[in-house]
This record gives structure tokens, C-alpha cells and sequence, in this order.
């Protein structure tokens, strides 16, 4: 027994317990007899010494000794290349009947992916293991050098070899090296590695397609030795946006023996970054012009000119459109800017605005004019402005570019809006803006308070004998109005391109109409693709949504997520078939050696088990000792005995006549 507390403790409960015992029977007036009173006594005394014991929260202390058989894991490669070659019925059943009771055989489940083969993971099953039995061919393309991760293990890793180690006539597209992403308009790089094996002499066509069909590129390869490896570089263009899929294609030559590691797959993200400017003008204007061509100096985006008179009350499509540039607008003779609802906006505030209904709009910029007067007015670069940056070069090229026609009037500006140049008449700073931008809230504007701007981008002609700077100037302010948040409120989240025999998983998340996030409503995904049109449910988390697909065949899939009420989104991905296990069949046995040769273990073949077996039954079990302490309160046996004592005491009491 063990406590925590000073020996006399114990000394303490005892005395309790006397003085206890001797308080009820040895004073006052005596109703039993001498050797009652003692026999009494004494079970009180010990009643409560026990009971005080365990106040002190007394421990017992046991050494145990468990004995534990050899703990062996049965490892089997489920990889695709090792089911289509040879030993592939090869199964473990008769060794885990051999080591029958004498070792505690676990069968681990291979839940990798069986189009690639990572043996260091396989071989990777933890610490409390004697020995590992790895059933493989040894080819491995994933993940860390098995044989680094097996001379490190606390463990032998046995193996045995599957395959054939036998080389045959084969070539084989290998591995590829090509940009995830391209530019719509713009090209990518392709390389192609390409292997042959025992074809000296032979040739083929390497051939690349897009997915309707249309040959994009195509050489012949002569394989020039029978252990022939080359790299093929091309590029292709990138004319069609979305995820696009491409094949390539190795003939196939007469005895070649796998033809399946020929062709693969590959998909490319091509983005369509180009942005339309709608530019609407109160009535033709040089500046139309020099607008439209700063702006298409930039090639991600599109400009198109237009008259307000041609545009009629019909909105610009938000989802087409990316920005409007209004010059001149609102005015008289169109006050109504309906059309413009929903856009950002880049303003050309000239001598033909309505300036009431310009301060109608509420931009953030108010001109208050009691007077029809213009002046001519020069750039003067603010300090401070924080919203993009401009070089200081093409700051002072604008500086020194001749003035803009700007109507006399006073700006206010709302506290969002942050200048970039102030105007200047003559070298007077006039305290009032000239460009300036604003990103209030979800919306961004931008201002230009002066007309005249084709002279601008002339005099940087004649200064510079370039456009540089004035088209910097407008691009940097269209970029940045363009740059619109569209926040939808049903949002899905995939990644574009997944591995074959990888599960996709998909998450949404929903908003409500203050964009509070919420999954109170169903939200259901109908997937189409090659071999799949199918509708599933998104399973709802603790504030949004998910969904694992089943295991997908290579190819591009596209899908709709909805709910009851609407709201939608879409997107699409591609299941890439990684053809790893194709390209190569020959077995790699040297490799299995090398596992287990760093790991003080050895190779056998399918017909060599009983080798195995025998080593495995000499390994020896595992005594562990270790201590066990138990709480004398949580022991029933102790306060039965308390109890009996009592009970007991009581017995005798009544039988002799005291209660």
C-alpha cells in the first residue's frame, strides 16, 4: 500500500478509530459484559481506522507481466502493374495459415492508388511491428526512394518478388512537361519524353490532338538503339478557353508488346484574362479614340466604342462586360444611365456633363458650379495616393503633358476617394482633383475631371515618340476599376484537374442575402462528363457543404450545383489518367533486394515462401512488465469489509439487547 502522506498519518487513523471505540464503550455506564465490550469496541476501532485510511486516498502497487506474439504486417502491391503481369493471382493466404497461432498476422489494406505505386508508404506501417512481408514487382514512381525509407525502419521488411524481370519490345510516351495554365490567344510549351526498348531500327509517329480531333502537332521518331530514350519539344497554341484536353499518340509498331502506354492524356487550363470596355460617349469625340487604342495596348483587354444615342434603356451585361467608360455622361441629351447599372465605371467628366445629375449618381466626387466657364488645366501629382502604383517617370511625363478642358466648379470628394493628380492652372494648385479613383465598398470608380485627353496621348507621342506613359496612366485606371468582386452566393470550390483513381471532393458554400454564411437549404450537384450524367446531394458541415464523388474514369467533367431557390454556379475538372503503371511492366527486383538487404531482411520469389515462413516462426514473442496501481476506495472487497464490520457490530448490539 502506498499513500502520499507522512508515515504517523496512518498512525493518526488508528488512534481515531481507539479513541472512537473507546469513547462509545469504555465511558459512561457499562450495558455489556468485559469480553462483549472489548469484541465491540474492537470492530469499531477498525471500522473507522479504515474508513480514516481511505480518506488519505491509500494506493495499491502490482507488477504485471503481458505477453505478446510477434506482430508480422502482410503488405500486398494492389498497383495496376502488378495485376497485369505475371504472378498477379498471388495471394497470402497460405503464409498467414502457416504462422498460424504462433505470430499475430495483420493482412494491412492497400487503400493507395492503384494507377501509381509508392513502396516507401506501403513499407511505412509503423512502430509496433517485428517484421513487414512486402508482395511486389518493385517498380515504384511516387513518392521517397524506398530503400531511403526502409533503412530507417525499426523492422525487416521481407519481400517477395512478383513480375517478370524478362525485357520485351516496347516504346512507351513517358513523361510530360507542360504548363497547367495558358493565355488564351497566347501558346505553351510541350515536351514528350519517349523510351523504346529492343526496336533499334523501327519508327513511329508521334502525333498531339485536341479533343475534337484536330492534329496540332505530329513527327516520326526513329528509335535509334534498343534502349532508345529522346525528348520531343513542341508548342501549341492556346485558341480555345476552359479546361481543354489534349492526346498524344506514339504508333505502334509490329511486335511491340504493350500498346497501352502509347497514348496519354493531358489538360490545360486555358484563361481567357481579356476584359471588354464598353466606351459610350454623349456624342463623337477624338478622346473616344485615343481611350479605345490606350486601352487595346494592353492585350488582356478589349475596348469597344459606342454612342449613348445607339444604347437604349437594355443594361450592359455584367457578366460580358467589365467596365464602361463614360465620356461626357450624364448629359442633357442622355440624362439616363440605366444602361450602365451594375458596371464599374471609369468618368470623363467634360464640358458636355450634366453636372446635377453627375452629383444625382452619388460616385463619390461632387462638383458644385455656378458657372458655365471651363479652364485649362495641368497635372500635378498627389503624395499619398495608395490605391495602384504609378513610376514616378510617367508621373512626371504627365506632369509635363499640355492642359485638359475642365469646367470651373469646386470638388468635393467622399472620404474614400484618393487623388492621384490634382489640377494646375498655370502654377497655381488649384486644390481640386483632376484623376482621381475610389473603391467604395463592393464598387470601384475612377474620375478624370478635364476633357481633351487625345492631346495627352499625342504630346506623349512628341515628348517620348511613344504612347508609354499616357496608355500606362489609362490602363492602370481601368485595370483597377475593372477589378470587380462578384461575390455569388452559392460558391463551389474544385480542383481542376484530379488523378485517376483519386476520389473528387467538392465543397460549397451558400450565403444568404446579406452574405452571411449559412446551410440551411439542399444543395445538389448534377456531373457530367465522357461516362457519367448523374445528380448527387452535398453532405452539410458544421457551416457549409461537401461532396465526395465516386472514383471518376479519365476524362473532362463539368457540373451545375442548385438549390430549391435558384441559385446556381458551375464549373468543370478533369480526371487525368496517369498511365504510371503502363509505361513501365518490367519488374524491378533489384530494388525489392535493396529493401530488404538495408533492413537485415532478404528477397524471396512466390515459390520460395516456405524460406519465409520458417524465419518468421522464429521470431520470439515480447514480455512486457509494467506496474498497475489501483485506488483502495474503488475496491469493492474494501468497503464490503468496512460494511460487514459495521454490520457486525450491529448484529451483536441487538442480539444482547442494546437496540
Amino acid at each position: 500500500m502506498t499513500i502520499d502522506y507522512p508515515w504517523y498519518s496512518v498512525a493518526l487513523c488508528v488512534l481515531a478509530g481507539l479513541l472512537y471505540a473507546g469513547a462509545m464503550y469504555f465511558v459512561g455506564p457499562r450495558r455489556f459484559g468485559r469480553g462483549l465490550r472489548w469484541l465491540l469496541a474492537g470492530l469499531r476501532m477498525v471500522a473507522v481506522s479504515a474508513a480514516a485510511l481511505l480518506l488519505l486516498a491509500p494506493v495499491s502497487r502490482q507488477t504485471v507481466h503481458e505477453r505478446q506474439k510477434p506482430r508480422v504486417v502482410l503488405v500486398r502491391d494492389c498497383s495496376q502493374s502488378v495485376a497485369l503481369g505475371a504472378d498477379s493471382a498471388f495471394s497470402f493466404e497460405a503464409l498467414r495459415q502457416a504462422l498460424g497461432d504462433r505470430c499475430d498476422v495483420v493482412l494491412a489494406a492497400d487503400a493507395s492508388n492503384p494507377m501509381q505505386t509508392d513502396l516507401g508508404a506501403l513499407i511505412d506501417v509503423g512502430q509496433d511491428v517485428d517484421a513487414v512481408v512486402l508482395a511486389s514487382d518493385g517498380i515504384n514512381n511516387r513518392g521517397a526512394n524506398p530503400t531511403s525509407v526502409a533503412e530507417r525502419l525499426s523492422y525487416p521488411v521481407y519481400t517477395i518478388a512478383l513480375g517478370d524481370t524478362t525485357p520485351q519490345r516496347d516504346a512507351a510516351v513517358g513523361d510530360l512537361r507542360v504548363a497547367r495554365i495558358a493565355m488564351l490567344g497566347g501558346s505553351f510549351a510541350l515536351e514528350i519524353n519517349v523510351a523504346a526498348r529492343m526496336l533499334r531500327g523501327q519508327s513511329a509517329v508521334l502525333s498531339v490532338a485536341d479533343a475534337a480531333g484536330r492534329q496540332l502537332f505530329s513527327q516520326r521518331v526513329a528509335y535509334e538503339d534498343d534502349d532508345y530514350a529522346a525528348t520531343v519539344a513542341t508548342t501549341l497554341p492556346a485558341d480555345k478557353a476552359g479546361l481543354q484536353r489534349y492526346s498524344v499518340t506514339l504508333g505502334v509498331v509490329a511486335d511491340e508488346v504493350n500498346s497501352r502506354n502509347n497514348s496519354t492524356s493531358f489538360y490545360v487550363d486555358v484563361i481567357d484574362a481579356r476584359r471588354k470596355v464598353a466606351i459610350v460617349g454623349n456624342a463623337p469625340h477624338p478622346d473616344l479614340g485615343a481611350l479605345k487604342r490606350a486601352i487595346e495596348g494592353n492585350p488582356n483587354y478589349e475596348a469597344t466604342v459606342m454612342l449613348a444615342g445607339q444604347m437604349g434603356a437594355k443594361p450592359l451585361a455584367a457578366d460580358e462586360w467589365s467596365l464602361v467608360v463614360l465620356h461626357n455622361l450624364p448629359s442633357q441629351q442622355h440624362p439616363d444611365l440605366r444602361f450602365a447599372d451594375g458596371l464599374p465605371a471609369l468618368y470623363i467628366i467634360g464640358t458636355q456633363t450634366d453636372l446635377s445629375r453627375f452629383n444625382a449618381l452619388h460616385t463619390g466626387l461632387e462638383i458644385v458650379s455656378r458657372t458655365s466657364k471651363t479652364n485649362e488645366v495641368t497635372a500635378l501629382g498627389r503624395q499619398g495616393f495608395g490605391l495602384f502604383h504609378l513610376e514616378p517617370a510617367t508621373v512626371e511625363a504627365i506632369e509635363a503633358l499640355p492642359p485638359l478642358t475642365a469646367t470651373f466648379g469646386e470638388g468635393k470628394l467622399a472620404a474614400d476617394v484618393q487623388t492621384l493628380f490634382g489640377a494646375r492652372l498655370g502654377n497655381i494648385d488649384m486644390q481640386q482633383p483632376l484623376v482621381a479613383a475610389s473603391a467604395q465598398g463592393a464598387t470601384r470608380r475612377a474620375f478624370v475631371w478635364g476633357e481633351g485627353l487625345w492631346r495627352w496621348r499625342l504630346a506623349d507621342w512628341q515628348t517620348h515618340e511613344s504612347h508609354e506613359h499616357f496608355d500606362r496612366l489609362v490602363s492602370q485606371l481601368v485595370g483597377f476599376a475593372a477589378m470587380q468582386q462578384q461575390r455569388q452566393r452559392l460558391q463551389v470550390e474544385a480542383d481542376r484537374r484530379y488523378d485517376e483513381g483519386q476520389a473528387p471532393v467538392l465543397h460549397a458554400q451558400l450565403y444568404n442575402e446579406s452574405y452571411e454564411l449559412t446551410n440551411d437549404a439542399e444543395v445538389k450537384l448534377h456531373l457530367r462528363g465522357d461516362s457519367v450524367d448523374a445528380e448527387y446531394t452535398f453532405q452539410r458541415t458544421a457551416s457549409a457543404y461537401r461532396l465526395a464523388l465516386p472514383g471518376l474514369r479519365p476524362g473532362l467533367y463539368r457540373y451545375a450545383a442548385s438549390t430549391a431557390d435558384g441559385l446556381g454556379a458551375e464549373g468543370s475538372f478533369a480526371v487525368e489518367a496517369l498511365g504510371l503503371e503502363q509505361r513501365r511492366t518490367v519488374a524491378d527486383h533489384a530494388l525489392l533486394r535493396s529493401i530488404s538487404a538495408v533492413s537485415g531482411a532478404f528477397m524471396v520469389h512466390p515459390a520460395e515462401t516456405d524460406r519465409l515462413e520458417a524465419q518468421l516462426l522464429e521470431l520470439k514473442p515480447v514480455i512486457y512488465t509494467h506496474t498497475r496501481y489501483a485506488e483502495f476506495l474503488r475496491l469493492p472487497l474494501v468497503l464490503a469489509i468496512i460494511v460487514l464490520l459495521l454490520a457486525a457490530e450491529w448484529v451483536l448490539r441487538k442480539y444482547h439487547g442494546e437496540l
